[in-house]
């Protein structure tokens, strides 16, 4: 099986012409680093972040919540209110899942976000050539990364929602889950989700996607889907693609592009009124990266998010592939 490095993000160090990293081993229920930092291993995601214990204080939460009974779940959040952490957690589960393993679920999504969100997506990713390693960036519950191992020897998916990153592990291991799919308000129902095949060269990370725990220019796929409008500095993310992209890897990125003054602030904001076509010039000029790129495939594509039986959301997102040279 071929090796990723995970590193320690506490202790590694930049300088002008390199940069100096400490990779982690196992031990224990632990991820472990010779500088003395310990990264925890809950259900088979390691939480390695630069400051695990400022994410655990705001996130606990959604760490060492149980798998509990559909309905049991749903019995816990009816009282409200409706941002409550846990209400959040279940809201946002019922949306992924639905659009992500739609295809995958009995029942089927139901409502105005009926089908499979994902759809033009994974057609995208279906054609895909083979690789050595991928990893994605904000790979929430999995279905990417899952898609992405038929054609890589070795994938990993990174995300800071630890809860989207558990079920993923358990899908992408092979096992049936029970989630509650959202109706209306804070009523659910039970759906499962079964994956199928076992993704057994995937690794997943409870991470920052600014800051991700990797060996730089070590993936010749490199992914991150609608991720762009969903990062405090999407400059940043760009720039953190380049970096983990070998010498003639590929980018495969989208987004529709539905900036938020709560997610980055206006500054941050790419290309006016055609963030599209700046987003394409960026890569083929290298503006702020270490290499130039050259397009191989865009498109507009369909996303949809079903909310409830009641109201889905559906997005026009920009795709693109492009080649590093």
């Amino acid at each position: 099986m071929s090796r990723i490095d995970v590193v320690c993000p506490g202790c590694r160090t930049h300088t002008d012409d390199r940069i100096d990293v400490r990779t982690l081993e196992r031990a224990g229920d632990f991820l472990a680093c010779e500088c003395g930092r310990c990264y925890p291993i809950v259900d088979g995601v390691p939480i390695v972040m630069a400051d695990p214990s400022a994410y655990l204080r705001r996130e606990i939460a959604t760490v060492v919540e149980r798998d509990l009974p559909p309905e049991v779940a749903a019995a816990l959040v009816d009282g409200g209110p409706d941002d409550a952490p846990y209400a959040r957690l279940l809201e946002h589960l019922s949306i992924y899942l639905d659009s992500q393993w739609g295809d995958r679920a009995e029942p089927p999504p139901d409502g105005p976000g009926a089908g499979f969100g994902a759809l033009a997506i994974v057609d995208r990713l279906a054609a895909l050539a083979h690789v050595e390693h991928a990893v994605e960036l904000g790979c929430s519950v999995g279905r990417v990364v899952g898609e992405l191992a038929r054609r890589t020897d070795h994938v990993v998916g990174i995300d800071l929602n630890f809860g989207a990153v558990r079920r993923a592990r358990r899908l992408l291991d092979g096992e049936r889950l029970a989630y509650n799919r959202r109706v209306v308000g804070r009523r659910y129902v039970t759906a499962h989700v079964a994956a199928g095949d076992r993704a057994a060269r995937s690794t997943l990370i409870c991470g920052d996607v600014l800051d991700p725990p990797l060996v730089p220019q070590q993936f010749e796929r490199v992914v991150a889907l609608n991720m762009l409008d969903s990062v405090a500095n999407p400059r940043q993310l760009l720039a953190v693609m380049d970096g983990l992209c070998a010498r003639s890897g590929e980018l495969i990125l989208s987004s529709p592009y539905t900036w938020q003054s709560t997610v980055m602030d206006d500054h941050e904001r790419i290309g006016g009124a055609d963030p599209a076509a700046e987003i394409a010039a960026i890569l083929r000029d290298g503006t702020g990266l270490s290499s130039r790129y050259q397009i191989e495939d865009e498109a507009e594509l369909p996303w949809t998010l079903r909310r409830d039986a009641r109201s889905a959301l559906t997005y026009r997102i920009h795709y693109v592939r492009a080649r590093k040279v």
